[in-house]
C-alpha cells in the first residue's frame, strides 16, 4: 500500500496541472497615495493574487525602468498598501511584483510532501488520530475553553481547536506563541492573520538614506518638471513679443488723451510766451528810441566828464599864487576848462548823468526781458512739436480694438509675463538638470537592486533561523511547535505537510462549519485521491462534521465562548451552542420584495442580478461617507462581478469589498451585506455564518421579505424570520435605499449622452412617452444608439430602425437597462410598494467599472451578428403561381 505521503503528493500535482501559471515579475496595477506618508495602495480586488503569491515588491513605470524597492507591504480585502523610502519619481505610478504562481505553490507542497522522512505527527493526523487534549489548568486572560486550546499547545502531541468565528483564538495563538518561544521552542505560525504577522514578524532593516536622499532629489527635480509642464500650458497660446508690442501700443494710445491735453496746454503756454516775446521786443525798442533821443545830451555830457577830469587834472595840490606867472596861465586854464564845461552841462540841459544812467539800465533790462522771453517762447514751441510727433506716432500704431485690451488684461491677470521669464529660467537650466536626473537615476537603479537583493537575503534568514515565524506558507524548516489557523479552509494535504514539520506539537484552529477548501476545477474532486486530499477539510478527516462530534472528540478542543460578531444568528444557522454576554452587531433586513424585476437573475438563477450591484454600490456610498469599512458577500462567483464593479465605483477610499465566504474569510468590516438572494438553504446558511463573524457593527440581509416569511422552520431563511418575529432585528426597504426617480427621467438621461447608448429592452411608450424623441435627438447630436431586443416582433424594432438606431436581436435580454457613455447605468423597475400604488421607477448608478461590466456581460456589438436579409419576393407567374405570390 503506498505511503500516504507518496498519494497526498499525487492528489496534489493532479491539481497542479490545472493551476494558474506564470510566475516572475508582474505589473499589478497603478498606485495611488495614501494619507499617511509615505504609503501608497494598489486595488487587487478580483485578481488571483493574494498575499501568498507575493515573494518582492517595487514601483516602477508600466514599461519598467526605473524602479523604487517597496520596504514594507501588507494585504488586507484584496487592496494592497506598500510603503517606500521616499516620495515617488514621476512616472513610477504601477506596482510590481516578483510573485509566485498557483502552480508555483503546489509544486512545493508536492515536493514538500515527496520530501518527508520521519513525521509521527503527521503520520498519526494521515490515519485521522489526535492525540488526547491535556488536563486543562487555569490561564490569566483566558477563559476554560480558550485555557484548554492554550495547554494543547503547549503539550506534545497532536490536536484539532474547533474555534468559531469571535471566539478569541486569535487570543489564544498569541499567549501561546509568546509562552514557547520564551521557553526557547521555534514556532512556526501557519496563518494569514495581519495582527499575528504584525506582532511577530521581525522588522525588516531600516531605509538606506542614500535612496531616501536620492527620492528627494528625484522628487526635487520631479517638482521642476511639473512646474515646468505647468509654466508650458500656460503658456501654450502666450507670444511674448506681441504682448510687448500690444502693451506699447496699449500705453501710447492711453497718453493720446494726455498729450492731447498736454498739447492744449502747452499751445496756451507757447501762445502766451509769444505774446510775452512781441511786448519785450516792443518794450526794447522804445528803450532805445529813449535812449537815441538823449544821445546828444549824452555826448554833451560826455565831454563835460572829460573835462571835469581835464580840470581835476590842472588843480594842484597846494595854493595858486596870484604873483606867478606860471600859476596865473594855470589859473586862466581852469577857467576857461570850467566855462567850457558849464556850457556843455547847459547845452544838455534838462538831461543829467542820472538820466542817462537811467536810460541805459531800462535798456539792458528790456534786453535780458527779450532773450527770456525768447528762450521761453522757444522752448515751448519746440514742446508743441514733440508733443504732435508722438501724437501722430501714437495714432499711427492704429488703434487698440476691445478684445485687444480684454486679451492683454487676461494675459497680465494670469502674471504670463513673470511665468514667460520664469521659464526662460528654466530653461537655462534644463541641460543641467537632465545630466543630474541621469546620474540619479543610474544610482537609483543600483540601489534598488541591492534593497532587493538584502530584502531577499533578511527573507532567507528569517525562514531558516527565526524562532517564530509567521508565514503563508510551509517552509522548508523542522519546528518545535506548529499551530496553524483556519485550518479547517486548507487542503488536507498541505495541513499535513505542516505538521510534519512539528517535532513535538502540532495544534490545528479552525472553524468547519465555514467553506471548507476549494479545488478548482470542480470536476477534480471526482478522483477519490483529490476528494480525499484536497477537498476533505481536517476535521472531517479525523470524523468530526457536527458540533456533537466535536464535543465527543478526545482530542478537540470547543471553544464555546464568543466575544464578538452575531451570536443568534450563528446559532441559528451553525453552530447552536455559543455563549457570551458581548453586544453583536444590528442586523438589518434589506426587503426587496417591492422590486421584483430588479431581483430577476440574468441566464441562470445563480446568474447576477440588477440588485445586487444596485444595493453594494449604495451601501459602499453610505458608509464611505461616514469613513467606515464595508463588505459584501455572495455565494456564487459569477454574481461577484458586476457586485465587485459597483463597490470599486463607489469606493474611491479603498474602505470595501467584495467576495465570496473563501475569498473574503477572515477580514472583518465595520458593516457586511451578505446576498441571500435566489441561494440555496445550502449557501445561505454558509453567508449567514460568516457575514456574523465578518460585521463588526452592523449585518445586512439582502432577502426577500416574502421568502423569508414563508421560510421553513430549520432553513436559513426560517432562522432570519425567527428573529424578525423576536424583533431582533430592523426590516428595511431597497427602494428606500437606492430612492430610485420616475422613469420618465430616462429622457433626461438620454439627453446628456454625447457617446453612446445601449439600450437592452427598453422602456415602452406608455411608460416612458419621450423616449423615441429622445432617441432621434441623441442621434441627430451624432450619438450611437443601440438597442438589444428579442427577436419577438416588438413593435419598438420598427419605431426604432426607422430613427436610425442600430437594433440587436438577442435570445437573452434583460428589461429596462441602459448604460449611456459607458459610464451612467440606468435599471428601469416596476415598484410595488406595501402600500400605495405601483409605479415604473428609475435608479441610476455613475461608474465605468459598472457600465463596462454590464457592456460585457449582456449582448452588446461584439455579440451581434449581420441580420439576415429577407429572402426575395420571387417574380409572379402565371396562373396558380401569381395567386400564390400575392399571398
Amino acid at each position: 500500500m503506498a505511503d500516504w505521503r507518496e498519494v497526498a503528493a499525487r492528489a496534489v500535482v493532479v491539481e497542479l496541472g490545472h493551476a494558474r501559471d506564470g510566475g516572475g515579475w508582474l505589473v499589478l496595477g497603478k498606485v495611488r497615495p495614501l494619507a499617511a506618508g509615505g504609503w501608497y495602495a494598489a486595488d487587487l480586488r478580483g485578481r488571483w493574487i493574494g498575499r501568498e503569491h507575493l515573494v518582492h515588491l517595487c514601483v516602477a513605470g508600466a514599461a519598467g525602468g526605473v524602479s523604487v524597492p517597496v520596504e514594507e507591504s501588507r494585504v488586507h480585502a484584496g487592496v494592497l498598501r506598500l510603503r517606500v523610502a521616499g516620495p515617488l519619481p514621476a512616472g513610477c505610478d504601477r506596482v510590481w511584483a516578483e510573485v509566485r504562481s498557483p502552480r508555483d505553490l503546489r509544486r512545493r507542497v508536492a515536493d514538500g510532501l515527496l520530501g518527508l522522512e520521519d513525521a509521527p505527527l503527521a503520520d498519526r493526523l494521515a490515519a485521522g488520530e489526535l492525540d488526547p487534549l491535556p488536563e486543562v489548568t487555569p490561564v490569566d486572560g483566558l477563559d476554560d475553553d480558550q485555557a484548554a486550546a492554550y495547554r494543547a499547545c503547549l503539550t506534545p502531541g497532536v490536536r484539532l481547536v474547533w474555534a468559531p468565528p469571535g471566539t478569541g483564538s486569535t487570543r489564544v495563538l498569541k499567549k501561546a506563541v509568546e509562552d514557547l518561544a520564551e521557553a526557547g521552542k521555534s514556532v512556526l505560525v501557519l496563518s494569514a492573520d495581519e495582527e499575528l504577522a504584525a506582532k511577530f514578524s521581525p522588522e525588516r532593516p531600516a531605509s538606506n538614506p542614500e535612496l531616501t536622499a536620492v527620492l528627494d532629489d528625484l522628487a526635487e527635480l520631479d517638482g521642476v518638471a511639473a512646474r515646468m509642464s505647468f509654466v508650458d500650458e500656460q503658456l501654450a497660446d502666450y507670444d511674448h513679443e506681441e504682448f510687448q508690442a500690444l502693451a506699447e501700443r496699449i500705453e501710447r494710445e492711453d497718453r493720446i488723451g494726455g498729450l492731447e491735453a498736454e498739447l492744449a496746454e502747452t499751445t496756451e503756454l507757447h501762445r502766451a510766451a509769444a505774446v510775452r516775446l512781441e511786448e519785450a521786443q516792443a518794450a526794447l525798442r522804445a528803450a532805445r528810441v529813449e535812449r537815441g533821443q538823449v544821445e546828444y545830451e549824452r555826448g554833451q555830457l560826455a565831454k563835460a566828464a572829460e573835462l571835469i577830469a581835464e580840470l581835476e587834472r590842472l588843480t594842484p595840490d597846494r595854493h595858486l599864487s596870484k604873483v606867478k606867472p606860471a600859476d596865473r596861465r594855470l589859473h586862466r586854464e581852469q577857467a576857461r576848462v570850467s566855462e567850457l564845461i558849464e556850457e556843455h552841462i547847459s547845452a544838455a540841459h534838462p538831461i543829467t548823468e542820472a538820466d542817462i544812467t537811467r536810460l541805459d539800465e531800462q535798456l539792458a533790462e528790456a534786453e535780458r526781458v527779450l532773450d527770456e522771453a525768447a528762450r521761453v517762447e522757444s522752448d515751448a514751441y519746440l514742446k508743441v512739436i514733440a508733443l504732435r510727433r508722438h501724437i501722430l506716432k501714437a495714432r499711427a500704431g492704429g488703434a487698440v480694438s476691445e478684445e485687444d485690451r480684454q486679451r492683454h488684461a487676461d494675459q497680465t491677470r494670469r502674471s504670463l509675463p513673470e511665468l514667460h521669464r520664469e521659464r526662460e529660467t528654466l530653461r537655462a537650466g534644463a541641460e543641467e538638470r537632465a545630466r543630474r536626473r541621469a546620474r540619479l537615476e543610474k544610482r537609483l537603479m543600483w540601489l534598488t537592486e541591492q534593497v532587493l537583493q538584502q530584502h531577499r537575503e533578511f527573507d532567507a534568514e528569517t525562514a531558516a533561523t527565526k524562532r517564530v515565524l509567521v508565514a503563508d506558507a510551509v517552509p522548508d524548516r523542522e519546528f518545535d511547535v506548529v499551530l496553524v489557523d483556519r485550518a479547517a479552509a486548507l487542503r488536507l494535504a498541505d495541513v499535513q505537510l505542516a505538521v510534519a514539520r512539528a517535532g513535538e506539537t502540532a495544534v490545528l484552529f479552525g472553524d468547519f462549519r465555514l467553506p471548507g477548501p476549494e479545488v478548482r476545477p470542480a470536476k477534480l474532486t471526482e478522483t477519490t485521491v483529490v476528494r480525499t486530499w484536497l477537498a476533505t477539510n481536517v476535521f472531517a478527516h479525523c470524523g468530526i462534521r457536527t458540533p456533537e462530534d466535536a464535543r465527543e472528540h478526545e482530542g478537540c478542543v470547543v471553544l464555546r465562548r464568543q466575544y464578538t460578531g452575531e451570536r443568534a444568528l450563528a446559532n441559528a444557522v451553525a453552530y447552536g451552542f455559543l455563549d457570551g454576554d458581548h453586544t453583536g452587531p444590528e442586523v438589518v433586513l434589506v426587503d426587496t420584495l417591492a422590486l421584483p424585476e430588479l431581483c430577476r437573475p440574468y441566464q441562470r438563477s445563480a446568474g447576477w442580478s440588477p440588485i445586487g450591484g444596485l444595493l453594494a454600490g449604495r451601501l459602499t456610498e453610505i458608509h464611505g461617507t461616514r469613513g467606515e469599512s464595508f463588505g459584501l458577500l455572495t455565494g456564487y462567483p459569477q454574481r461577484l462581478g458586476v457586485q465587485l464593479a459597483a463597490v470599486r465605483d463607489a469606493d474611491p477610499a479603498l474602505s470595501a469589498a467584495a467576495g465570496t465566504t473563501r475569498t473574503l474569510a477572515g477580514p472583518r468590516f465595520d458593516a457586511v451585506a451578505v446576498d441571500l438572494l435566489s441561494a440555496t438553504d445550502a449557501v445561505q446558511r454558509t453567508l449567514l455564518t460568516a457575514g456574523a463573524a465578518a460585521a463588526r457593527d452592523r449585518l445586512y440581509l439582502l432577502a426577500d421579505l416574502g421568502a423569508v416569511k414563508a421560510a421553513p422552520i430549520g432553513s436559513a431563511l426560517g432562522a432570519v424570520n425567527a428573529l424578525r418575529l423576536q424583533q431582533e432585528l430592523e426590516v428595511q426597504q431597497a427602494a428606500d435605499l437606492l430612492a430610485p426617480g420616475a422613469a420618465a427621467e430616462v429622457a433626461e438621461h438620454l439627453g446628456r449622452a454625447r457617446e453612446s447608448v445601449w439600450l437592452w429592452a427598453p422602456w415602452s411608450e406608455e411608460e416612458v412617452p419621450e423616449l423615441l424623441p429622445a432617441v432621434t435627438a441623441a442621434i441627430e447630436r451624432g450619438v450611437d444608439v443601440y438597442a438589444v431586443l428579442r427577436p419577438d416582433g416588438n413593435p419598438l424594432i420598427r419605431a426604432l430602425r426607422n430613427r436610425g438606431v442600430t437594433v440587436v436581436r438577442a435570445r437573452t435580454a434583460h428589461r429596462k437597462i441602459a448604460v449611456i457613455d459607458r459610464r451612467t447605468v440606468l435599471f428601469g423597475a416596476t415598484h410595488l410598494p406595501v402600500q400605495g400604488e405601483r409605479e415604473e421607477v428609475l435608479v441610476v448608478r455613475e461608474g465605468r467599472r459598472l457600465a463596462r461590466k454590464l457592456l460585457a456581460d449582456l449582448p452588446t456589438e461584439e455579440q451581434r451578428h449581420e441580420q439576415p436579409a429577407e429572402p426575395p419576393v420571387p417574380a409572379p407567374r402565371r396562373g396558380r403561381n401569381r395567386v400564390k405570390a400575392a399571398r
